[in-house]
């Protein structure tokens, strides 16, 4: 079975021929689009929090064979993946950019240049042609790519290079797309009625939270919104649980307000000391 480390750089199954040549810049057998399946399939089972991996993998309707940790290893490549302890994923703060459809395009983008191959090429090759298909073989050899591994690294970065958009003024040549910012919603939408809003305000009410006016919250917030429990429901909710809600919140907001540093929320427990 495949491990990821031997997934991250290009080595194949263990084959005679892997040991005795290995490659020693990362890249995947895998294109983006496959990355991307990874993400969308932890992000609907476990939405921003951990998923196993065999659960995972019954998402995906597979089982834990190499073929899905060639997927997986794949994801991690295009950092759209983080582990979790010993067999858990999530999605990185670029894996939750590239699942939400305001911000796809834009992660698809940066997904490419994350790989250390690709970014390497796109260097190199900045304002220049590529070579042709043997010639820029030879060329991912010169950057660490195994001779054996040369032709599938040179498909798969063509197909990512294609998926990401790096190949809309042609084939021939590596030019970083321009992501215009996003609309906002709320004003371009067309609004449900007031019926509809009102509904809304009583159902979050019950949860503890308000309905931001015009309903405009980053689908990510509102995801949030929607994990709070109901008012009549806080004194069963465990600090840890608050604590992973916290935690979430905290990596939201850092994504969406494009601010750097870290927040950490730690959970002290106080036990009740006995009278008397």
């Amino acid at each position: 079975m495949l491990t990821d480390d031997e997934i991250e750089f290009g080595k194949s199954s263990g084959s005679p021929d892997s040991k005795r040549e290995q490659s020693t810049i990362a890249f995947p057998y895998l294109d983006l689009d496959a990355a991307i399946e990874v993400a969308k399939a932890i992000y609907s089972r476990s939405g921003l929090g951990s998923c196993e991996l065999d659960e995972l993998a019954a998402e995906m309707n597979q089982t834990m064979s190499g073929a899905f940790r060639l997927k997986t290893g794949t994801a991690r490549i295009f950092d759209l993946t983080e582990k979790e302890g010993k067999s858990g994923i999530r999605l990185s703060e670029l894996g939750r950019e590239i699942v939400s459809p305001d911000s796809e395009r834009a992660a698809r983008v940066e997904a490419f240049m994350r790989v250390p191959l690709y970014k390497a090429v796109y260097d190199k090759y900045r304002g220049h042609l590529l070579p042709p298909m043997k010639a820029l073989e030879r060329e991912m050899t010169g950057l660490g790519v195994a001779v054996k591994q040369a032709d599938k690294a040179r498909q798969a970065f063509e197909r990512s290079a294609r998926q990401a958009g790096y190949f809309e003024s042609g084939d021939d040549r590596l030019i970083r797309p321009k992501i215009s910012e996003p609309t906002k919603r709320g004003e371009d939408q067309v609004s449900n009625g007031a019926s509809s809003e009102d509904a809304q305000h009583r159902e979050l009410a019950d949860k503890g939270a308000t309905l931001k006016s015009g309903n405009d919250y980053h689908p990510f917030v509102q995801g949030l919104l929607d994990e709070l429990p109901r008012s009549d429901q806080f004194t069963q909710w465990e600090l840890h649980d608050q604590a992973e809600w916290l935690q979430a919140a905290a990596s939201i907001f850092k994504l969406l307000s494009k601010k750097k540093g870290r927040v950490e929320v730690k959970v002290w427990e106080e036990k009740e000391t006995p009278i008397g």
